[in-house]
């Protein structure tokens, strides 16, 4: 009888509309993070690549391609570092943080990389060649040796879900300047709106912190700076496009994309390389002015947003949540496996899972497996069809945390949530948390 109700409320749920305003199942990271990966999988969302991006606006330093073709190997050119500056934008923060970390022999500042697998560290050889690690690396040098640095790279992830977790994964840090990377969103107004209140929430941050967004690029010229650069401009935070640095090179014919990345996502030595050189160049200059820079402006939360700052409130409820009532049967367990996310809900033999929590947006953030053993979950809002979701990748790169917006309202107020999955041939799914804003 079970089986039965569950199958019409499934067939229910795929027929019906939604009720959410924008949807992301985000790209996936495996169990470990050697083994994440950018690329969003053939079922979801991929960025935008179309023909239209070779007519995009020219960064702010426009400057020609190289004359003639030119091996990668011999390092970025003047050229592609002028280009890389898409919106130099409001640099008096970052000179502000430059100037304490510099002139302070006793505290240091704390740096922030925020991203994806890129971010993470994957197309590297080893640690050590990864962006971030390069960038530790010349900071300390050339800047200050108290500098200490967190990376906050998962792969596979978006701004989406970037958003919701801003405060567990970096503004606990007390960051003075924040490096943002998503490749994994699209040139979309649903991704415009998750960045637009990424960056403000990173910007209303108490102590003032630094903003800079790096913006990458895919073989093919796929990207997503259109969408970050339209609300970064509206607060004047600076944007670093390796996509302006790298593409026009690459549709001259200077040198293949292959060159820079083994994957067409993910840059190998030379391109991590690149995407370093790309933050030094832009800081140093920074740097170079800061004793005449202007003082910093503390954010006014009254600043217009682009978007409406849908995403203010944005955080993940999980086991360490108090303000969220939840009911399991027989078959949930509390914990889940995802190396990021341990404090989810999980079931290997179907059930029911409810929970009963104060929001306007709901995502459900969860585990998309390659054992060929995970289900579809039905998920309701007040008993009402929300999303049909499912968690199998069989056959897929790897295991992931993917995510999904099931609702979206003008008003907070409570809602009662049913996640519902049928005990069949794949009976597995774990929620790694609710996505709440």
């Amino acid at each position: 009888m079970k089986k039965i109700a569950l199958a019409a409320l499934v067939l229910a749920l795929t027929a019906a509309l939604t009720v959410g305003c924008g949807s992301s199942d985000s790209s996936g990271a495996s169990s470990a993070p050697a083994e994440t990966k950018a690329e969003k999988p053939a079922d979801t969302s991929a960025p935008v690549t179309t023909a239209a991006q070779e007519t995009q606006p020219a960064p702010e330093n426009e400057a020609p391609v190289a004359d003639a073709p030119f091996d990668p190997a011999t390092g970025i050119t003047e050229n592609m570092l002028k280009r890389s500056v898409y919106y130099e934008g409001d640099t008096s923060r970052l000179a502000a943080k430059l100037k304490k970390a510099v002139e302070s022999d006793k505290e240091g500042i704390s740096i922030v990389f925020m991203g994806d697998s890129i971010t993470q560290g994957s197309g590297a050889s080893n640690g050590k060649k990864q962006y971030t690690s390069l960038l530790t690396d010349w900071f300390k040098e050339n800047v200050s040796p108290l500098c200490k640095f967190h990376n906050a790279g998962i792969g596979a992830t978006d701004s989406y879900l970037g958003v919701h977790r801003a405060e567990s994964d970096v503004f606990a840090k007390d960051p003075d300047i924040i490096f943002i990377e998503f490749i994994n969103d699209s040139n979309d107004e649903f991704y415009k709106s998750t960045m637009d209140s990424l960056i403000r929430k990173c910007l209303s941050r108490p102590n003032d912190p630094a903003v800079v967004l790096i913006e990458m690029t895919l073989q093919g010229g796929g990207n997503c700076r259109d969408a970050h650069a339209a609300s970064a401009k509206a607060y004047g935070v600076p944007v670093l496009s390796y996509h302006d640095a790298v593409a026009p090179e690459v549709n001259a014919g200077n040198f293949e994309f292959s060159k820079i990345s083994g994957d067409g996502t993910h840059p190998n030595d030379i391109g991590h390389g690149w995407v370093a050189d790309i933050v030094e160049n832009f800081v140093s200059k920074v740097k170079s002015s800061m004793d005449s820079a202007s003082a910093p402006v503390p954010f006014d939360p009254a600043t217009p947003s682009p978007t409406g700052d849908r995403y203010s409130a944005a955080r993940i409820v999980d086991l360490n949540s108090e303000d969220v009532k939840v009911t399991l049967d027989d078959h949930f367990d509390e914990g889940s496996s995802f190396w990021a996310y341990k404090n989810g809900w999980s079931t290997s033999s179907g059930g029911t899972i409810t929970f009963e929590l104060e929001f306007r947006n709901l995502g459900l953030l969860y585990y998309k497996s390659v054992n060929g053993k995970g289900g579809a979950a039905a998920v309701q809002v007040d008993g009402v069809n929300a999303k049909l979701i499912d968690s199998d990748f069989s056959g897929g790169w790897g295991s992931y945390a993917a995510n999904m917006e099931c609702y979206s309202s003008d008003e907070a107020k409570m809602h009662t949530v049913t996640v519902t999955v049928e005990d069949g041939d794949k009976p597995n799914f774990e929620i790694l948390g609710l996505l709440v804003s």
